[in-house]
């Protein structure tokens, strides 16, 4: 495609109404976010205890309220790849994904009554120190760890690309600058005010996201004609698809994929996720932390409504002009969207400047999480045997030290990140789902297992994690599923009065059907690589505790200890210890932090 007519179908929207850049209300409104999130980090940083000691810095010395740790959870979930990729898989796809809601609620319901009393019990500032005391081994502790951080830098790179991308397509800013900047200003504020900058950062980002969502939803409902026409587009495009019960794995969505593959997934993040358990951590009683976990249920309901009314609202805008941007190429990929459709039917003074502000604000939020738990992990499971003797100022400044070498190795991340191009959710979805799948096998298996060993663990793990990782890559290599539900571009021959631009190449339809495309062979495994990527965290973690299980068996001494109960979730079933049911909820009760610490701070 020439320049000229790539510099129209980008910036024709501005043009067409006088405007090719932000205006001083954009500018105004971005860079205030950006600031204010500095200003939070400075500001905790010269009060309270200054971030001067390990456990204010990563624990916040366990005094926060429910209320921003809560949001801080959810925040820490909610990125610029949800606020991108939902509303594009919603276009391209239909509504099949927002049946993940459900898997959301279950998976907190789980987390609270089950996971949370688990960490909070044994005070971690790691989830991985729980492996550890469970099955007495530090290399297990070791390939849990490894195995996040790996998972937690690609996931950094996927945050930090997914807004650059956007604010690429909507100013033409260089999106390495782009990269820099977020990466630059995570990395200062999560250094200079610990978890605590962290967590108040994430409520105003939080408030933020949720303002400029409803903004764009509010504002294109009205400029399409009301909700129900937008509802009534959507049901004759075939958007509308939220029961599709084949149980097929193979099939790319299924309610039963989003449902029980959402539910596993969301499982190893707000049940054993370091993020969320850093976070509900922080809090004084066992009952703060369970109420901080469930109120994520009506935030997470609430997110996912607005990011699908999004994908809907622009679907419905242009498949009512003929003219999907994508195959018009008035884009490059689904991942420009929600930036192109603001800018082509929202562009009124400011609003630009809150959609990127939204953008940036998940970007941020989801990477100063990342940074902060990266930091905690790699101390309390690595590093910190080997600095027993320094002093609390140093141990600080490691830690601080730590965030600014994983900032910089976020930012590189993003290359690779790049090369993925295409539909971001899909990439974080099945990498993510790969790693933590066989981390949350491992974490089920100690804890409902009761003879479950390290042999086991590490067994499980190790060929759980091969297997998903080799899944997930050969499904990258081949690309199945790359079908999308057809829309047309019979509109925009009017726009686009170009040589180069030919309709008959997409075949303009106004019936909806799906574009087969022909897979091909790779070793007689296409049909494996087919298997749904909302699966991956489901089959990882199966796997590995059905190998553990196995092993465990196999290997099990008649030496071995009984497991301390409060190791072990009561769960009916797997209940032989001996103590397992003695006064267990006593022994959970709500103690104040401040009177009982079970570990010490080193």
């Amino acid at each position: 495609m020439s320049i000229e007519l790539y510099h129209y179908t980008v910036f024709g929207a501005m043009e067409t109404s006088g405007n090719q850049s932000f205006h001083a209300a954009d500018y105004a409104i971005f860079f205030g976010v950006l600031g204010v999130s500095l200003a939070i980090g400075l500001y905790h940083a010269l009060t309270g205890g200054q971030q001067k000691t390990t456990n204010e810095f990563l624990m916040a010395n366990r005094h926060m309220k429910t209320f921003p740790v809560a949001v801080s959870i959810l925040v820490s979930f909610v990125s610029g790849i949800l606020v991108l990729g939902t509303p594009a898989e919603m276009y391209t796809h239909g509504t099949q994904l927002f049946m993940r809601t459900i898997g959301y609620c279950v998976a907190c319901l789980i987390s609270g009554i089950l996971f949370v009393p688990l960490f909070f019990y044994l005070k971690v500032t790691s989830s991985f120190e729980y492996l550890e005391q469970r099955y007495n081994s530090k290399l297990l502790k070791l390939i849990g760890s490894t195995s996040m951080l790996i998972g937690n830098m690609f996931y950094m790179g996927l945050v930090i690309y997914a807004p650059a991308t956007a604010l690429e397509a909507v100013t033409g800013f260089n999106i390495w600058a782009s990269v820099v900047a977020s990466g630059i200003i995570a990395t200062i504020y999560t250094t200079m005010g610990g978890i605590k900058a962290v967590i108040w950062t994430d409520v105003f980002q939080a408030g933020v996201i949720i303002t400029g969502m409803l903004i764009i939803v509010i504002k294109g409902v009205l400029e399409i004609g009301g909700l129900e026409r937008v509802w009534n587009i959507n049901k004759e495009g075939g958007r509308l698809i939220f029961f599709n019960i084949d149980p097929d794995p193979t099939q790319r969505l299924s309610f039963w994929s989003a449902v029980i593959g959402g539910t596993f997934s969301t499982l190893a993040i707000f049940g054993i996720g370091q993020t969320s358990v850093q976070r509900f951590c922080t809090l004084p009683t066992v009952t703060h932390a369970k109420k901080a976990v469930y109120l994520n249920i009506p935030f997470l309901v609430v997110i996912n409504i607005l990011s699908s009314l999004v994908g809907l609202v622009i679907y419905a805008h242009y498949a009512d002009k003929k003219c999907d941007p994508l195959k018009s190429k008035a884009i490059n990929n689904a991942n420009q969207l929600v930036p192109y459709y603001v800018i082509d039917v929202l562009n009124i003074p400011g609003l630009p400047g809150a959609f990127l502000a939204v953008l940036f604000s998940g970007a941020l939020s989801s990477l100063s999480s990342s940074l902060n738990s990266a930091a905690a992990v790699t101390w309390q499971d690595i590093l910190r045997y080997f600095f027993i003797k320094t002093s609390e100022r140093n141990r600080v400044f490691i830690n601080k030290l730590l965030v600014i070498i994983y900032g910089l190795l976020g930012i590189f991340m993003t290359y690779i990140a790049r090369l993925l191009g295409g539909h971001v959710l899909w990439a974080s979805l099945s990498f993510a789902g790969a790693t933590m799948g066989p981390t949350l096998g491992i974490f089920l298996l100690g804890a409902i297992v009761p003879f479950a060993n390290s042999k086991g663990a590490i067994c499980g793990i190790l060929i759980s994690s091969g297997f998903s990782i080799w899944l997930s890559i050969g499904a990258f290599v081949i690309r199945p599923h790359r079908s999308t539900l057809l829309t047309s571009i019979k509109g925009c021959s009017n726009l686009l009065n170009n040589s180069e631009f030919d309709t008959s190449l997409y075949g303009i339809n106004d019936n909806i059907a799906e574009i087969k495309s022909e897979l091909p062979s790779f070793l007689g495994l296409t049909k494996m690589y087919e298997i749904s990527f909302l699966w991956y965290c489901a089959i990882g973690c199966l796997m590995a505790m059905f190998i553990g299980i196995i092993v465990s068996f196999i290997t099990k001494s008649k030496d071995e200890k009984d497991i301390d109960p409060h190791l072990i979730i009561p769960v009916v079933c797997c209940c032989p210890l001996k103590h397992i049911n003695e006064n267990i909820n006593n022994m959970r009760a709500d103690i104040p932090t401040d009177i009982v610490s079970i570990k010490s701070d080193q």
